[in-house]
């Protein structure tokens, strides 16, 4: 069989030197990967000195140049260049072979690269000898670039070329471009040797890619070449990384010398893959040959166990070996705890074990740092993280190395600090392909969109390959940071550069769908999904429930997950944040009670889904019990679900209950306080929220805008006008806020809620901002509570134009004419509604009892116990009306008979709750009621006079704000 062409993709460069011959290769067959060739760019020497003398006599010292020190290498070689006969070609030769070598040796990259541009203005001739030279000098010093130009130069190219070339791709990692030059390797002609075969061997281990290096394998035993210990070694080691655990065995079983780094390839093999029984009985069997454990194999049982997820059997082998004779715990056993843990997810604990090591006085090495600062990073310990930084400074070696200076960049980049990032990322000499990903991938997380396209321009440009992992820290970094669209720009990208997409693409892909609401691609993506019979669970499963609900096609989310075969704990999380989303809380609780029937354990995610849902429903009740649930699996770790408790108590009218967890929560964040001062400001309790916000700025956090918006909020529910304006004015003069939109509407509601008309339409003319819908419906709103319907006609003017299609608005203006006795201008409004297609929501309120939601619809009759209900009613109005209430009649849009409309307000859904709630809960138990709409004047007249005859205590939330209704008051002071 002759050797496969090269594909189309391949780089030219490349692509010229294959020379399609006799067949040599036997046996060998085009795997179906692309490897690609990374491009070769054009060395310039503009700057190149000229000041070189190339006359002189033939240098004496050659073999005293050889043992100089690095310091010296600057000094001498101008002095050695200088007295080289260039009339005599070999003693030339010579003299700047053994000039590259000991830059090679010093990594003296800057003087090599200066003796290459000496080279070529003075015409050396460059033989094979020297070519290969000066090959080995950049390769060495990892100098891609010019090394690939060189290479691609050379008109012979000898094996020691090759094994340079193929070295340096496989020491940074591009493992494809590794296995295509050898296969140009042999193509050539060229015979490969002990040196090359360990390398490809690797390249064919990191990719996993047995086939490809099963056919090296054959080849190599086609041309009779068996190979010495460290080739034997490398193959074992591929066939072990590829799971291919019976040909390394059979492999191992046929070595006539089998010594402990074999035997450790073993026992690393079976313990990578879980198989601790022979792992462990490797170690007995190498024991029994006379072949004494050492550090390697101790350290690969305690690798794998904690690579496994076992810490506790790596903690167990760990302190058992270190207090054995014959083994002490080195920077490599720490570093394989350190790495386990964080490769699991177990953070927290690897930095604790790292601060073990470092009280044991183990020194800590490139593999240790960067595992650690990843657990910073995942912790988003940025101190800490600083504070590694600062000791890899001080330590020779670790800061410049490329390992640790990637994961610093990703570090600075996904903890906000982006310029830090971009220095360190500059710093790095030698960048790999890791480095590119880590700097793009912090660009796409802060959305900087200009940044990234120039960086990866400049990435292309230095002959560096986008790989899967660079299109998907894009597409993923910009969809977390919320710009769906520069996302699928970016998939698009990576479309045309032919590279397929994985799961993680997938995922990324349908987030960015969802975040720009492209239900077409999306779609697409599905159908891509299914044809190509992508694994649905976990990953790509709940990325389409995800995208069809962020869609508004809820009903499509549901049908996906219900077709899934295998629903682990992300697809249960992700159909139970749609429905929460969405507004269904109860379909969102009854899938949490599903979810446990099908025994899958709720997570952190799960429980921060449930308790919105909770919280707009108001189920309290079920709320406490996720609380429970969360305290008892030790799940309350963050603060995520700390404030969604404060937001479920707050929400729920428990506003007590929010402020305990407020008060024991072990770290506040700014949401904490926000949240907080939100909830007292929902319940009318202003002076709270302002004695809270005076805590939060001894507290030395900045706040926020929407601190202020919760505060002047609060200030405005509760008629706090002078607290309004002081802290309207401080967030400008204090903390340099430019207020928006949002508190200036704050500041309209505080002044109109207080019969400050005029002053109020003052204000809004004054607005250095457009007045948005949030203005004018305050406006509005208030000419309700003041009963001012001709300016109500001019808010509601704005109003109409900015929102045609919601109908609180036609519905408040309607309202306002009724009271005023315009019946006709409140038919008008109810035609225009018609006419324009609006369509008003029906009053719903709900109830908690029992551990159940219970609705009800304003006019309903369907719930099995109305007659019940309406009974109650009955003799509520009965007992009200003795006491002094008088129905409210202008609540009453319709012109009707007054028995009629008082009639029609006994069918208002928040009074069949209240009446179901006294019928089905014992006496002293306080009612909580939700409603979706404004709760009207004479339903919160009748609840004041109900809780008098009934001594219950009623907390209603309608859509604005709590109201807490004890012995005939409300809290909101009839102010709302």
């Amino acid at each position: 069989m002759a050797t496969p062409a090269a594909p189309s993709f391949l780089h030219p460069n490349l692509e010229a030197t294959h020379k399609v011959g006799s067949p040599t290769f036997p046996c060998f067959f085009l795997p179906r990967k692309k490897y690609r060739v990374l491009a070769s760019t054009i060395t310039v020497y503009e700057n190149t000195p000229r000041s070189l003398n190339t006359h002189g006599s033939k240098c004496e010292n050659l073999t005293e140049f050889s043992s100089i020190p690095k310091i010296g290498v600057l000094v001498n070689a101008s002095t050695l260049l200088q007295s080289v006969d260039l009339r005599n070609p070999d003693v030339c030769s010579e003299t700047y072979a053994l000039l590259l070598q000991n830059c090679r040796k010093f990594n003296a990259f800057e003087l090599g690269f200066q003796i290459h541009a000496c080279m070529i203005v003075t015409g050396v001739d460059f033989c094979v000898f020297l070519n290969t030279q000066l090959l080995e000098f950049y390769c060495k010093v990892g100098c891609l670039y010019n090394a690939r130009r060189l290479f691609d130069k050379m008109p012979e190219r000898n094996v020691f070329s090759w094994t340079a070339i193929i070295g340096l791709y496989c020491r940074l990692g591009y493992y494809e471009e590794t296995i295509w030059l050898f296969y140009l390797m042999i193509d050539e002609g060229v015979r490969p040797d002990h040196f090359v075969f360990p390398k490809v061997f690797k390249a064919c281990s990191e990719l996993k890619d047995y086939q490809v290096g099963k056919d090296v394998y054959d080849y190599m035993l086609s041309i009779g070449f068996e190979g010495n210990s460290v080739v034997k070694r490398s193959l074992l080691d591929m066939f072990v990384k590829c799971s291919k655990m019976d040909f390394a065995r059979r492999l191992f079983e046929e070595s006539e010398v089998k010594d402990v780094v074999m035997w450790n390839i073993m026992v690393s093999g079976y313990a990578t893959k879980g198989d601790f029984r022979k792992a462990l009985k490797c170690i007995k069997d190498m024991e029994i040959e006379g072949i004494k454990p050492n550090q390697v194999t101790w350290n690969s049982i305690i690798a794998a166990y904690a690579q496994n997820g076992l810490f506790k059997e790596a903690s167990d082998w760990f302190f058992k070996l270190q207090n054995s004779d014959n083994f002490k715990p080195n920077v490599v056993t720490w570093t394989a705890l350190i790495a386990g843990n964080v490769q699991n997810g177990c953070s927290f604990q690897a930095l604790q074990i790292f601060g073990q090591m470092v009280n044991e006085e183990v020194e800590p090495n490139s593999i240790t740092i960067a595992s650690v600062v990843s657990a910073c990073t995942n912790l988003s310990l940025s101190r800490h993280g600083k504070e590694i930084h600062a000791y890899c400074i001080k330590s020779e070696g670790l800061d410049s190395d490329v390992l640790v200076s990637n994961s610093l960049v990703d570090f600075y980049a996904k903890c906000r600090a982006l310029e830090v990032a971009c220095k360190k990322f500059n710093t790095i000499k030698q960048k790999d392909l890791v480095s590119w990903n880590a700097m793009l991938a912090g660009y796409a997380l802060r959305g900087f969109r200009d940044e990234a396209v120039e960086l990866l321009k400049e990435m292309e440009s230095q002959g560096i390959v986008p790989d899967i992992v660079t299109w998907n820290g894009l597409i993923t970094g910009y969809t977390q940071f919320g710009d769906g669209k520069t996302a699928l720009e970016f998939f698009y990208k990576m479309y045309e550069t032919g590279i397929d997409p994985n799961v993680t693409t997938i995922s990324g892909a349908l987030a960015a769908c969802a975040q720009v609401k492209d239900l077409r691609l999306g779609k697409e993506i599905h159908s891509f999904v299914v044809r190509n019979e992508f694994e649905m669970s976990t990953g790509v499963g709940s990325a389409l429930i995800s995208m069809y609900s962020g869609c508004d096609r809820l009903e499509l989310a549901c049908s996906v997950f219900n077709e899934l075969t295998t629903r682990d704990v992300v697809i249960w999380n992700a159909i139970i944040a749609a429905c929460s989303q969405k507004g269904q809380g109860i379909s969102a609780l009854n899938m949490l009670r599903d979810m446990q029937l099908h025994n899958v354990e709720p997570n952190m995610v799960t429980m921060v889904s449930a308790l919105p849902a909770c919280a707009r429903l108001a189920a309290l009740q079920q709320g406490k019990e996720i609380h429970q649930f969360i305290i008892r699996h030790e799940l309350d770790t963050c603060n995520f679900i700390w404030n969604a408790l404060i937001d479920l108590y707050g929400r729920c009218g428990s506003i007590k209950t929010a402020r305990r967890v407020f008060d024991v929560m072990p770290q506040r964040d700014l949401v904490s306080w926000n949240v907080m001062i939100a909830g007292y400001g929902m319940h009318g309790f202003g002076m709270d929220a302002v004695n809270l916000f005076h805590h939060l700025r001894a507290t030395g956090l900045k706040p926020n805008h929407y601190t202020f918006t919760n505060l002047l909020s609060a200030c405005s529910h509760s008629g706090l006008i002078d607290e309004g304006w002081e802290y309207f004015e401080m967030m400008k003069s204090e903390y340099s806020l430019d207020p928006a939109v949002e508190q200036y509407a704050c500041i309209v509601d505080l002044l109109a809620r207080a019969g400050q008309l005029d002053e109020t339409m003052a204000f809004i003319k004054e607005m250095p901002l457009e007045p948005n819908s949030a203005v004018w419906g305050s406006l509005l709103g208030a000419c309700r509570i003041h009963c001012k319907p001709q300016l109500a006609e001019y808010a509601a003017g704005f109003l109409l134009e900015l929102e045609p299609q919601n109908s609180a608005n036609y519905i408040l203006l309607a309202n306002i004419y009724s009271a005023a006795g315009r019946w006709e201008d409140a038919a008008k409004i109810r035609r225009l509604m018609r006419e324009r297609g609006v369509t008003k929501p029906p009053g719903c309120s709900w109830i908690e009892v029992k551990h159940r939601v219970h609705s009800f619809i304003v006019g309903d009759t369907t719930h099995p116990l109305m007659d019940v209900i309406l009974a109650k009613m009955d003799s509520l109005y009965a007992e009200i009306k003795e006491i002094g209430y008088v129905p409210d009649t202008n609540f009453v849009l319709q012109d009707l008979e007054e028995y009629e409309k008082e009639y029609s307000l006994c069918g208002h859904s928040e009074k069949l709750a209240i009446a179901f709630g006294l019928i089905s809960t014992q006496p002293g138990i306080p009612l909580r009621i939700i409603k979706n709409l404004r709760v009207c004047g004479d339903c919160h007249s009748a609840t004041k006079f109900i809780t008098k005859v009934t001594g219950r205590e009623i907390i209603m939330r309608d859509c604005y704000r709590f109201h807490h209704f004890v012995n005939g008051v409300c809290t909101c002071g009839d102010y709302w």
